[in-house]
């Protein structure tokens, strides 16, 4: 086996590294160290009798519902068969693939503080070596791995081992229960030599991957609303998928915008079979990484999971790298088996939909509904912060309270009114203290009196604001990784400000921020909390009261719902921890984020799907996209509420005059009548269906037996007796 180099010139070191780490598992310290660069050495291909599977190595373990749990003792690998179709799901490719592939139940990534980082995985560095086992249990099975650079090292007491000799061992279990899946990986039973830490898993990254695909087979990834990679469509402009569930960590890396990825499941669908998967546990540090079939690799879907925040900084002579939090956290997965008409991305999100309101992720409780309309969300912009660095006053109180008489005038009976830019220090919602507005735009009672009026026509108020973003004094400011206070440019293309950043707050006071805002929310009237950064942003806070991204999803999901009990909730953009007590999910993505929509690459309502009658949504205001109807026809297609961005005040500067609600309040009354019209009586109803019936026209369908057509073209078109005028969209019941 080819000989791993060691790098010797900072040996002197590890005694400083083994200490830092050991209290790093407490989550308060971390190491910097530097390198002309970061070295990188995988393993050697055993050969493909131990990265291909053959159908008829696989012996039987358990049973649970239609799905069986099945064994290679060659390659210790496990596949599930489905007993309805006799579907095969293996952990391996088919030996029938001919190229070299690093396929394995587990690959992970070790580093010992010099400047390399050691790829191991359980096929070429334990099954290879003989230093695997396993034990049949009466659900499943448990199959130990001892990862080593070689035979050798894996057969030893790993507890005696020292740094340079690089082994990991750990167990992945395997069980059915309920016609499911289940992969476990309990991370207190991981055993590493004193110095060597892991970094990266990935877990069973070839887990139904296939090479050769039909016209309807895909691959579903949670990137934006969802998104499916057409494996039968040539590709051209594809780029592997990774996308981090939740957004990336801006503890770490502090480029990382908002979420792009809101629920930690993936899915793959072949012929008449699908499967989906739902990490149960990890989603915190986990990531979502896909191919297509190319010459190295397979269509395949599957997770892998940051195991130890590593900041890493590129300087002129070379590499800075920042070790911090090992996480301890178990990792586990649940797949589920569809079949016939549910083996669709449909089928997909009700199965994700039941296991999150299983797991008391998601409320089952469905939508209340206090009027016949539905609400038109309005999103007005009180003032902002421009690029000279001034406050401008956009849409004062009276002005607010004139333009919603305006809009009660002609016809629309329900609103939600979202008051943004209040503050004088930021565009949403920022500010030391809660309903601190800045006076200018308004007088007390000029405020009151915009509140009684919407109160007397039932419309509710919502006050925009911060939670982990606040202006915070510096002695209440989070710290990266890296030591300092976390900094994220703010980004705001229909408000620009000034070259500034956000900082957030410690974890450690966001229980008294809390018990602050509800206070300070005695002394104004409003009926709800409009929170910008409580579903989009996630972070590892390394203050002197750490907490990890783990605790912090924690930690936030657990006071949101303190915020759900006293008024009613907004909550923008949607990372599923948050959402549970949201009466509104605002600003959800409409399209996939990670790469452009096109043929190979198709955008869905995967994530309404899931929400759709158990919590209302909206996407960005209409008016925000240049083509407005195609905005509007895109919201009635994925069962949003219709919502607009305005302010109130006409300026001659850099703003953007598609915002100016003047210029296009007759469109937006009318597009929200012919929503009305549709989606009204289906608020409290589940989505159960959505597909494109043919080029251009699209459907969904609900649990009322509605269903309701969009159609893209320029032409009619007519479907099962009912014609759909061209842009424009129509309801069957």
């Amino acid at each position: 086996m080819k000989k791993i180099r060691f790098s010797l010139k900072i040996l002197s070191l590890f005694c400083v590294i083994t200490l830092l780490f050991s209290s790093c598992f407490a989550g308060t310290n971390t190491l910097t160290l530097k390198f002309a660069a970061v070295q990188n050495e995988y393993p050697i291909y055993a050969g493909d009798e131990f990265h291909k599977s053959d159908e008829k190595s696989y012996e039987s373990i358990c049973k649970s519902g239609l799905i069986e749990l099945l064994f290679d003792k060659k390659t210790m690998t496990v596949a599930i068969r489905e007993t309805g179709s006799n579907t095969l799901w293996t952990t391996l490719p088919q030996n029938s693939v001919k190229k070299e592939l690093n396929s394995s139940t587990v690959e992970i990534q070790l580093s010992n503080g010099n400047d390399t980082v050691y790829t191991l995985n359980s096929q070429d560095n334990s099954v290879n070596f003989g230093n695997a086992k396993y034990t049949v249990l009466e659900n499943g099975i448990s199959v130990n791995y001892t990862m080593s650079l070689d035979a050798e090292t894996g057969r030893g007491d790993i507890s005696a081992l020292t740094e340079k000799e690089i082994c990991a061992d750990l167990t992945v279990l395997y069980t059915l229960k309920d016609g499911s899946f289940y992969v476990n990986i309990s991370m207190n039973s991981l055993s590493l030599p004193n110095g060597v830490y892991l970094e990266r898993i990935k877990l069973m990254n070839h887990f139904g991957s296939y090479e050769k695909s039909g016209p309807d087979d895909y691959i579903f990834v949670p990137d934006g609303s969802g998104a499916l990679i057409m494996t039968g469509t040539e590709d051209s402009e594809f780029t592997p998928i990774d996308l981090a569930v939740y957004g990336n960590d801006v503890s770490v890396d502090i480029k990382a915008a908002n979420s792009e990825c809101l629920v930690g499941a993936f899915g793959v669908k072949r012929g008449n079979s699908a499967f989906l998967c739902i990490i149960e546990q990890g989603d915190s540090i986990a990531h979502i990484n896909a191919f297509r079939n190319s010459e190295d690799t397979l269509n395949s879907v599957f997770p892998s999971f940051n195991t130890m925040d590593i900041g890493l900084t590129e300087e002129s002579n070379g590499v800075k790298k920042t070790y911090g939090y090992q996480s301890r956290n178990d990792i586990a997965l649940c797949y589920r088996f569809l079949s016939g008409k549910s083996a669709t991305y449909s089928g997909m999100a009700t199965a994700c939909r039941e296991n999150l309101i299983r797991s008391s992720v998601l409320s089952a409780k469905t939508v209340e509904t206090s009027s016949k309309d539905i609400p038109l969300i309005v999103a007005i912009q009180g003032g902002y912060v421009n690029t000279n660095g001034k406050y401008k006053v956009l849409s004062s109180y009276g002005q607010t309270q004139t333009l919603a008489a305006l809009l009660k005038a002609k016809g629309v009976n329900n609103i939600y009114l979202r008051y943004n830019g209040l503050y004088s220090d930021a565009n949403n919602g920022s500010s030391k203290k809660f309903g601190d507005f800045k006076p200018s735009l308004g007088k007390k009672s000029d405020y009151e009196a915009l509140y009684s009026y919407l109160s007397s026509q039932q419309f509710l108020l919502f006050a925009d604001t911060d939670i982990l973003s606040f202006a915070y004094d510096s002695s209440k400011a989070s710290k990266s990784v890296f030591g300092a206070k976390i900094q994220l440019k703010y980004d705001d293309t229909a408000f620009p400000m000034p070259t500034s950043s956000q900082g957030f707050v410690k974890l450690s006071e966001l229980e008294d921020k809390i018990e602050d805002i509800l206070s300070h929310s005695e002394l104004t009237s409003f009926d709800g909390y409009a929170l910008n950064d409580i579903g989009s942003v996630l972070y590892s806070d390394y203050s002197s009261d750490f907490y990890s991204r783990e605790s912090a999803k924690k930690e936030i999901s657990s006071q949101t719902s303190v915020l759900a009990t006293a008024k009613k909730l907004m909550i923008d953009t949607g990372n599923f921890y948050a959402v549970k007590g949201a009466d509104v999910v605002s600003n959800i993505p409409m399209h996939p984020l990670a790469s452009p929509e096109r043929d190979a690459y198709k955008g869905i309502p995967f994530i309404q799907m899931m929400l759709h009658g158990f919590s209302v949504y909206s996407a960005a205001g209409i008016n925000s996209n240049d083509d407005i109807q195609a905005s509007f026809l895109k919201s009635v297609e994925y069962g949003c509420l219709p919502s607009v961005d305005w302010y109130c005040t006409e300026f001659d500067d850099s703003l953007d005059s598609k915002y100016f609600y003047n210029n296009n309040i007759n469109d937006i009354v009318s597009y929200y009548i012919k929503a009305n019209e549709i989606l009204s009586d289906l608020q409290n109803m589940r989505m159960t269906a959505h597909y494109e019936v043919q080029n251009g026209l699209f459907c969904a369908e609900y649990n009322n037996s509605a269903k309701v057509y969009v159609n893209y073209t320029s032409k009619p078109i007519t479907v099962n007796g009912i014609t759909v005028s061209p842009l424009d969209c129509v309801r069957a019941s």
